[in-house]
């Protein structure tokens, strides 16, 4: 089994009263795609008002992808289907996610799959 190390950021200021920070374990042959969909699945996530709410999922300080409240799935800039274990290698599977806002989900992408600047998050 292989565990995985998650946090995210805060929505808003009575959001920051307790640590989101958790583990999940997986089994060794997990995807990227699958760890990403079972972090969705279990509502990690807060859904925000207004259905529009755009995440960045970093590990190691790099984007590895972008969930949108409002799209059906996440977009990765890394290979989805690649092994979790084998692409974190060495290091201990850690991933988080930074709450962008309402920024446009689709540009922010964009620029993550570029390996720009990401656009403001305000």
């Amino acid at each position: 089994m292989l565990v995985v190390a998650i946090d995210r950021d805060s929505v808003h200021a009575g959001d920051d009263l307790e640590s989101h920070a958790i583990s999940i374990t997986l089994d060794q042959s997990a995807t990227l795609r699958t760890l990403i969909e079972v972090i969705q699945d279990m509502d990690y996530l807060p859904r925000i008002s207004g259905g529009k709410a755009t995440w960045v999922v970093y590990s190691s300080g790099k984007p590895l992808g972008v969930l949108a409240q409002q799209w059906p799935e996440p977009k990765l800039v890394v290979r989805p289907e690649s092994i979790v274990d084998q692409y974190f290698g060495n290091t201990e599977p850690r991933l988080l996610f930074r709450y962008w806002g309402q920024a446009d989900p689709d540009e922010v992408f964009s620029d993550a799959q570029a390996g720009n600047e990401l656009p403001s998050r305000f």
